[in-house]
């Protein structure tokens, strides 16, 4: 019986995967663009060459860009299996750029649709865009820091909001739930090629002490309804990101008469207040920080003098807010999420479903903000920049 037993027990546990496949099979996707081409979606896939890059170094590119077309996205990366015989593999994805031909709410919702349905995706990929760039040239595009260009753009966009503060690190998940949410419009971390595309591809390129052309980050972007888009600058990035709760250690300069103070922030927290009745919002905010640079004249162990300090951070903080809400107002655009407060706090103050909230309702919104800063004066302790 023992024996008959551990047969049994054997059987279940010497059985493979049904799904298994070896590594030579795996086409492993690093990244993902999606645009559309008037009837059909165009899809570019970054693969990471595994043979080439573990046998040779990087003497070949690390990476091969494949491009397939069709009436769906499914349709137009199944197409792609006419060139090559690789299953594709996307848990490792960086980053899915979002071409604005896809904002159209059909085509956008059918993006959603695809990649919410893949069981093998963690979600937690970004989603970025680019205003100025072809999609497959950035695909295709090399970096000298690491040889995946795809990994690399990911960690400056991430690093660039944790330590400076002017970006976003958009995933997928967050892209859902701004989509499918009223009263809210997605913002994008925005890329674009410098210099030449067909020099970036290039795998010598990398060998030189400073390379000719390379993908960086250039600003957030969001879109209006008809598909324009609308940038926000550093200012407004960085009071986006204040609003939004994103910021970790960002970096703010102010001025001291003619010379400049930089604080770094160690924690920052806003939250909004309904004033309805008054058609107001209140912005409250309290922000913990360091002086990293002080160039002003007076002396800063003067408590007066740390106050003013302190007084003038708390009014720029207050200018890169306002600066983005104003943004949101005039652009009819409300990226900041106001409407997303209300509709979950206030229902009956607007229909989200009879209204336009974009054109009709965020524009009667005024905004009571109140900063409160805690500053030190020791400065950056850590010993990095």
């Amino acid at each position: 019986m023992k024996k008959i037993i551990l047969l049994v027990f054997m059987c279940f546990v010497c059985t493979g995967c049904f799904d298994y496949q070896e590594l030579g099979e795996l086409g492993i996707i690093s990244a993902m663009s999606i645009v559309k081409n008037e009837d059909n979606f165009r899809v570019d896939i970054q693969l990471i060459n595994i043979i080439e890059s573990g046998d040779h170094g990087v003497v070949e590119s690390p990476v091969t860009v494949v491009s397939g077309e069709g009436p769906t996205v499914f349709d137009a990366v199944r197409s792609m299996n006419l060139r090559i015989s690789k299953s594709f593999f996307p848990a490792n994805m960086a980053y899915l750029i979002v071409d604005k031909s896809v904002l159209e709410e059909n085509d956008l919702r059918e993006v959603m649709d695809f990649f919410a349905r893949h069981t093998k995706l963690s979600l937690n990929f970004l989603v970025i865009t680019t205003t100025d760039s072809d999609p497959s040239d950035v695909m295709a595009s090399l970096s000298e820091f690491n040889i995946n260009a795809a990994t690399n753009m990911a960690e400056v966009i991430r690093l660039s909001e944790k330590r400076y503060g002017a970006s976003y690190s958009l995933t997928f998940l967050e892209y859902l739930k701004d989509y499918f949410e009223p009263g809210i419009t997605p913002v994008y971390p925005n890329i674009y090629m410098h210099g030449d595309a067909e020099i970036s591809e290039d795998i010598d390129d990398l060998k030189k002490t400073e390379t000719e052309s390379y993908i960086e980050l250039k600003d957030l972007v969001t879109f209006d309804k008809q598909g324009n888009a609308i940038h926000l600058g550093v200012d407004e990035s960085m009071g986006y990101n204040f609003l939004k709760n994103h910021v970790t250690n960002a970096t703010v300069t102010s001025t001291c008469g003619d010379e400049y103070f930089t604080v770094e922030t160690l924690s920052s927290k806003f939250k909004f207040e309904d004033d309805l009745k008054n058609n107001k919002i209140k912005i409250i905010a309290d922000i913990d920080g360091e002086i990293s640079f002080y160039g002003c004249k007076e002396d800063l162990n003067e408590s007066k003098v740390l106050k003013d300090v302190t007084t003038s951070f708390e009014n720029k903080v207050k200018e890169n807010v306002l600066s983005t809400l104003n943004l949101a107002k005039q652009s009819q655009v409300d990226f900041v999420g106001v409407g997303n407060f209300i509709y979950k706090n206030n229902t009956k103050y607007f229909d989200f479903d009879k209204n336009d909230w974009d054109k009709e309702g965020l524009s009667k919104i005024d905004f009571d903000i109140e900063i409160n800063a805690n500053l030190y004066k020791q400065g950056n302790l850590k010993g990095d920049i």
